[in-house]
C-alpha cells in the first residue's frame, strides 16, 4: 500500500490488485456491496494513520472516490472538505465532476427491465446508445462509453440501480456477455422497450 499526498486536503491510497486479493476483496464486490466498500475504505484510512495525521478537524468531511485503472492499480482518493457540495446545484452549473465506470447492468428478468423502462418514461431519463443481451437466464444492458459520460446519465444510473441486480465495469464482463450471450436488441434497446 502506498500513500501519496496530493495537497493539504487530498491524499491517495494506492494498492495493487494483488494486494486487494490478499485482503480477500475483489473489484466486483466493491462495486456491488456498498456496506463492504464503506468498511473497507474506513479500514484503509485507519491503517494508513490518516485518521490521526489527515483528519484533524471534527467538522471536516471526507469525499471519497475509488477507481481501478488499466495498470492493475486500485486508487482511493480522499478529499477533506468543510462541506460537501450540493450535487443538484453544482450539476446545473456544470461544476460537478462525477465518474461512472459501470457500463454493464444485470437484471434478473425482462420484467425488471420493463418496470425500469416504465418509470423512465415519466422521469424522462437519458439512455444514450445501449444494447440488450441474455446470458445464463439473466438480462444485461450495455451502455456506450459516451452514454455514461453524459452528465444526464447520473440520474439514470441512480434510478436503474434500484431495478438491476448488479452492475459491472465494462472491461470486466463485456467480453463474456458479448461472446457467449444472445443479442436481443442491438441498438437503442431501452428506447424500444420503453415503447411497449
Amino acid at each position: 500500500m502506498k500513500i501519496e499526498k496530493v495537497d493539504e486536503n487530498k491524499v491517495k491510497i494506492i494498492l495493487s490488485l494483488e494486494e486487494l486479493e490478499m485482503r480477500n476483496i475483489s473489484l466486483s464486490e466493491l462495486q456491488m456491496n456498498n456496506s463492504l466498500a464503506k468498511n473497507f475504505f474506513k479500514s484503509l484510512i485507519e491503517e494508513s494513520n490518516l485518521d490521526e495525521d489527515f483528519i484533524d478537524n471534527e467538522d471536516s468531511q471526507l469525499f471519497i472516490e475509488a477507481a481501478a485503472d488499466n495498470t492493475n492499480t486500485f486508487v482511493l482518493t480522499i478529499t477533506k472538505t468543510d462541506s460537501l457540495p450540493d450535487i443538484n446545484s453544482y450539476q446545473k452549473k456544470g461544476k460537478v465532476q462525477y465518474r461512472i465506470d459501470s457500463r454493464l447492468y444485470e437484471f434478473n428478468s425482462l420484467d425488471a427491465i420493463l418496470d425500469f423502462c416504465n418509470i423512465a418514461k415519466s422521469e424522462n431519463l437519458f439512455f444514450g446508445t445501449n444494447t440488450l443481451y441474455k446470458y445464463q437466464d439473466k438480462y444485461f444492458i450495455l451502455f456506450s462509453e459516451s452514454a455514461i459520460k453524459n452528465k444526464r446519465f447520473i440520474k439514470t444510473y441512480v434510478m436503474m440501480s434500484e431495478f438491476c441486480s448488479r452492475y459491472y465495469a465494462y472491461d470486466m464482463h463485456y467480453a463474456t456477455i458479448s461472446e457467449k450471450g444472445s443479442l436481443i436488441i442491438a441498438n437503442r434497446a431501452l428506447h424500444k422497450l420503453s415503447r411497449i
